[in-house]
């Protein structure tokens, strides 16, 4: 039981080491720099609003006779370092008069890109760095069954955290796939339908879709800090019981 802790432990320390790596970090701040750098380079071109509103409507023009290539797109691009939401607004208003549908398409690929992403972190990339971390004699810590749904919540709970990193750091730290995958769904799944409803809504100019991806959006903001706050006070709580038990520890031993 103590070994299963301090495998716990260690896992969600490296965990939080990784995310605070400067280096994840500087990576996270090239890339809206380069985002920043793109549009202001698109400005200085002479790109203006109805330029974009034109190839927008182009692009959905494109995809609404070949809807498949956008369903390819939801599963294969989220897995790279590209927006999602831009992707289901996107599928909202190409998908605009069949809004159910576009939430239906969108959660099945959704659940597609989790998988595919899953098992490439879990599989060769977690083997790679296996061995590179043989010649140092390091080992990865297994998460004890007891950590596998908290690890999930962080980082699925966790703002401003982009989908694949989330999906590749579970694989990589091979949470069970049955549990990873319902829970990565319900918890990205309503805010996905709430964007998706709200575009489709707005593109098709149709109130009742719009309210119901407001109200599915509010609903996951509320739900996320329930959450949250519960696993705060579970945190808290678990840290009071460990000094608890060091201190009865500490008066057994004297």
């Amino acid at each position: 039981m103590r070994v299963a802790e301090r495998q716990g432990g260690a896992a969600m320390v490296l965990m939080k080491r990784i995310l605070r790596d400067r280096r994840l970090q500087r990576l996270a701040g090239g890339l809206l720099v380069l985002a920043a750098g793109s549009v202001l380079l698109a400005w200085q071109l002479g790109m203006d609003g109805a330029l974009l509103k034109a190839a927008w409507q182009q692009t959905e023009a494109w995809l609404i006779e070949r809807p498949w290539w956008l369903f390819a797109g939801l599963v294969v691009l989220p897995g790279l370092p590209v927006p999602t939401s831009a992707l289901l607004i996107l599928a909202g208003t190409v998908w605009r008069d069949r809004p159910v549908t576009a939430c239906a398409v969108c959660l099945v690929a959704l659940a597609l890109n989790m998988t595919w992403t899953y098992w490439v972190a879990a599989r060769p990339g977690r083997g790679l760095v296996e061995k590179l971390l043989v010649a140092a004699n390091l080992r990865i810590p297994e998460l004890p069954r007891g950590n596998h749904l908290r690890m999930i919540l962080i980082l699925r709970l966790t703002p401003g955290l982009p989908l694949f990193l989330q999906n590749y750091l579970l694989g990589f730290f091979r949470v069970p796939f049955r549990l990873y995958l319902p829970v990565s769904l319900g918890c990205s799944g309503l805010i996905a339908s709430g964007v998706v409803l709200s575009a489709a809504g707005v593109a098709d100019g149709n109130l009742t879709p719009v309210l119901t991806g407001v109200s599915l959006l509010v609903l996951g903001w509320v739900m996320v800090r329930m959450i949250r706050q519960r696993m705060g006070r579970e945190k808290t709580q678990d840290s009071k019981t460990q000094d608890s038990r060091e201190e009865d520890r500490g008066q057994g031993v004297s």
